[in-house]
């Protein structure tokens, strides 16, 4: 039996399909999603409300937003977010400084600077049941901790600065790190410094403990920071020798995300490089690059080559590469240019219609989040139309004006009707509960979606993260999506999706599968699960636009991503043998013009699915179909050959999140799962 739906979308808007052949659906549990946009949960609790939403900066930046109703005004960020951060000087026996840019968190310069903290290398504990947890007491006569972290914690995926390469890989922690040293304050573990090797933790665990070290917060908010070499005078609380003060670049990108209070400088302003002051940094001093340092905690303190794994609050933190250098040191602040009065810039969006509010930051122009025209997103989650429970989730940017009055941000010239474009870099995630529901197919206008379900027991938190993608959007779809002579009416950069439950009366599914399968398009005018013919085993599938962009020159390009559960394809084409996929299986991409040389298809089986991704077709109206091959033998390969699949977990305690990834992830003690592995 053959089974579809047909997802049409137009612009900004989302039409429920029709569904082609009968569907049993494999629960008929009542379904009842709203046919009106979800409210934001933090203005009604209930079971069907946007729960979150967070965007990932191109930088790798982890920023939350928050809810603001229409009418009101963006609080105001915290002082410093909570978090203040200083560099810290190490003193040897004599008081002569040997490191004058170690930065931390306030917490942690509190506990270096007590005069009671001590020092234990806990190398040869790595991997092993008895590693201490955070928090986790000290008895000096017995040398054990009372609380230790699972040995799968070392198995977790991070990201391994390689010094050498200088970029960041994902190496499991235990052969990112063979060293590290504890700080224990009052019997208490502290936090945590780790190593690359344990020769090197073994050499920091010596100096440290015959360090005394001075918090130079009041020295750095007046520029300055002591020389390599100069002496402190305990008593007058002064070095002999200071130098200006160098802020490190992962300091301050961290400061522009997360609001944070850093010592001597402004962190909202961009920092120019300039000529490093002579003896400014020592030969061993490390920095933490940008895209490694860490976003939404208050960790921070990087040692030589070493990396300082926890947060202030004495949560453990996720680990952090150190680099070795000088050349991200950011001098003074640049100038400010003086106002252009000559050159007129057209406006980047115009009002379109009201919305209900919109999801920002206070930090939104801070980070350049602003860089299109508009100061936040709108989501709206409700069902596609009323005639069914497919939940639809859209997200378009928003202006506000004077009165805080918040408005569709519209492309200029479009009279407020087309959206502006989201931006491209910035990855969105949003999460809305709804009632039971367990995804059938996943259809998605965006880049790299991925779709999460989690039973909250009152409700099913749903989880969609991905990137926007151009969409040529059709002015007529009857007559602009059909033929090489169509002209789309606006080209808009969006981000949505449609999730057809499998457990309602008009669920989506083929007899046998699991209903976890997904496509994703940007040609909108007629997107389409795959539509199965049984006669000959072939997957078939639409994806329309207009041919042209609006300019009518350019030709609009476009892309095709299924994902195909392994126990899905041995049920459809007897593939029993899924690390076959690459080579057994056929794309096949027809045009109306009679065929797309330019396309490019690429099948993989990666983490138990076979992924489809073709590309570079022409609209308008493509026909894919993907098939056996004709002769095709099987391999004495099977699925157990496959390398084994990898998952990550999301881990909270209070409100510090990190991300654990491995071939079976667990939350670090203290730490409660949240959210679906994906």
């Amino acid at each position: 039996m053959s089974k579809s739906l047909i997802a049409k979308l137009s612009a900004l808007a989302l039409v429920a399909g029709a569904i082609v052949g009968g569907v049993s659906p494999s629960n008929a549990a009542t379904l009842r999603v709203p046919k009106t946009a979800f409210a934001a949960c933090a203005q009604v609790n209930g079971t069907y409300c946007v729960e979150s939403v967070v965007i990932t900066t191109a930088q790798g930046k982890t920023v939350p937003l928050m809810w603001v109703p229409n009418g009101s005004a963006v609080p105001s960020a915290p002082a410093g977010g909570g978090i203040s951060y200083a560099p810290l000087a190490q003193l040897n026996a004599k008081g002569v400084v040997i490191r004058n840019n170690w930065w931390t968190n306030q917490i942690q310069r509190d506990v270096l600077t007590s005069g009671t903290a001590a020092f234990l290398d806990v190398s040869s504990l790595i991997g092993t049941p008895n590693f201490p947890d955070q928090g986790a007491i000290y008895d000096s006569t017995t040398k054990k901790f009372d609380t230790t972290l699972d040995p799968e914690f070392f198995d977790s995926t991070v990201g391994c600065w390689d010094a050498k390469a200088k970029i960041s890989n994902q190496k499991p922690w235990k052969e990112c790190y063979k060293g590290s040293v504890v700080v224990v304050k009052d019997g208490k573990v502290a936090f945590e410094l780790d190593y690359a090797t344990a020769e090197l933790a073994a050499s920091a665990f010596k100096a440290y403990s015959t360090s005394k070290f001075v918090d130079l917060k009041d020295l750095a908010n007046m520029q300055q920071m002591p020389d390599l070499g100069a002496k402190y005078d305990a008593t007058a609380k002064t070095f002999d020798k200071v130098v200006p003060l160098v802020t490190p670049i992962w300091v301050t990108n961290n400061a522009l995300v997360n609001g944070w209070d850093v010592a001597g400088t402004v962190a909202t302003q961009p920092q120019a490089t300039n000529e490093v002051a002579a003896g400014a940094v020592s030969a061993d001093a490390a920095t933490t690059p940008a895209a490694t340092a860490p976003a939404a905690t208050d960790a921070g303190a990087t040692t030589p080559a070493a990396t300082d794994t926890t947060n202030g609050d004495g949560t453990k933190a996720g680990a952090v590469a150190a680099q070795t250098g000088t050349a991200d040191v950011a001098g003074t602040a640049a100038a400010p240019l003086a106002p252009d009065s000559q050159t007129q810039l057209a406006p980047q969006v115009e009002q379109g219609r009201a919305v209900a509010g919109r999801w920002t930051t206070p930090l939104w122009a801070t980070l350049q989040l602003n860089n299109l025209g508009y100061d936040g997103i709108v989501v709206v989650a409700k069902s596609a139309n009323e005639f069914t429970n497919n939940l639809f989730v859209d997200v378009s940017p928003v202006l506000t004006d004077k009165d805080n009055k918040t408005f569709l941000a519209a492309q200029p010239g479009t009279k407020g009707v087309y959206a502006q474009n989201l931006d491209p870099d910035i990855v969105i995630k949003v999460s809305v509960r709804t009632g039971d529901m367990a995804p059938g197919v996943t259809v998605a206008v965006g880049v790299d979606t991925t779709l999460t379900t989690v039973d909250q027991g009152d409700y099913t938190l749903v989880t969609v993260e991905g990137t926007a993608v151009t969409v040529p959007i059709a002015g007529d779809p009857n007559k602009d999506c059909t033929g090489e002579t169509g002209k789309a009416k606006a080209n808009v950069r969006q981000f949505q999706t449609l999730i057809i439950p499998q457990n309602d009366q008009n669920g989506f599914g083929i007899d046998g599968t699991t209903g976890n399968m997904y496509v994703g398009s940007n040609g909108v005018c007629s997107l389409s699960t795959p539509v199965w013919d049984q006669q000959n085993k072939t997957f078939t599938w639409d994806a329309a636009a207009p041919h042209f962009a609006a300019d009518g020159v350019t030709v609009n390009k476009g892309f095709y991503k299924a994902v195909i559960p392994f126990k899905d394809a041995a049920v459809l084409w007897g593939l029993t043998n899924p690390a076959d996929a690459a080579t057994a299986l056929k794309v096949s991409i027809t045009t109306e013009a009679g065929g797309s040389s330019a396309a490019i298809s690429v099948i993989s089986a990666k983490n138990n699915k076979i992924i489809i991704d073709v590309s570079g077709f022409s609209f308008s109206r493509p026909k894919l179909s993907i098939s056996l091959k004709k002769g095709y033998k099987p391999s004495k390969k099977s699925a157990s050959t496959l390398p084994a699949p990898t998952y990550t977990i999301t881990c909270a305690l209070g409100a510090t999140t990190k991300k654990i990834s491995g071939k079976a992830p667990v939350c670090p003690k203290g730490y409660k799962k949240v959210g679906a592995k994906s």
